[in-house]
């Protein structure tokens, strides 16, 4: 047989258990505080005192490599625009998430 059947056939066991089981296994209330912890300590990490130094310390680095014609002003920028993204991502996921509910 090639694999087309056996995919086929793979499909088609995955349908079926989903029929016999789907009602039950959308019915669990399914607990996402341990991942929601997780994730508030990465961003509590992110925006820290370790990472505004690490953000301060390339900020003025890529300056001053601009300012001296070693690399292209993009760099700063990019390193301006992450500084943006970290510090201000969760105002902005509170924004979208008050607009999209």
């Amino acid at each position: 047989m090639n694999m087309n059947a056996y995919r086929a056939g793979a499909l088609c066991a995955g349908a079926l258990i989903l029929c016999a089981y789907g009602t039950d296994l959308a019915a669990q209330d399914i607990d996402f505080t341990k991942a929601e912890n997780a994730g508030n300590q990465v961003v509590a990490f992110m925006r820290g005192p370790l990472a505004t130094i690490a953000f301060v310390i390339a900020l003025a680095a890529a300056g001053f490599m601009a300012a001296m014609n070693r690399i292209s002003w993009a760099w700063p920028g990019a390193v301006i625009l992450g500084a943006v993204l970290v510090f201000g991502g969760p105002a902005f996921v509170d924004s979208l998430r008050s607009i999209l509910s």
